[in-house]
């Protein structure tokens, strides 16, 4: 491929890290693509779900409960709520799922 404007450079740089945290790893193109990139989203997406998990709790939307020393389960924090289906509706400005506004109506099955 002569036309670099063209490349995805996310996705070359996504490879080029499988490949360097994996020096021995050797696959097709659809393992790769498959399995090892995949790997790599997962890590990403626990990291921004960690770091949304931990905003939620300390806003006080979820609770956190200890399994044991390392393992923690999350849950929705009742007396929150009604806050938090207030802020499903203002989480995008201007705009409203509706998928929250049929979750939000859940809430009073705990009232």
């Amino acid at each position: 491929m002569d036309h670099d404007e063209e490349l995805d450079w996310k996705t070359v740089r996504q490879v080029l890290r499988y490949f360097t945290r994996n020096p021995q790893a050797a696959d097709t193109i659809e393992g790769v693509a498959r399995w090892r990139l995949l790997d790599e989203q997962i890590e990403r997406n626990i990291a921004q779900v960690a770091q949304a998990i931990e905003w939620l709790v300390s806003r006080g939307f979820l609770v956190r409960e200890f399994t044991s020393p390392s393992t923690s389960i999350f849950r929705l924090n009742r007396q929150q709520c009604r806050a938090a289906s207030r802020f499903l509706g203002l989480a995008v400005p201007g705009k409203r799922d509706e998928e929250d506004v049929a979750k939000s109506k859940s809430c009073r099955r705990w009232n």
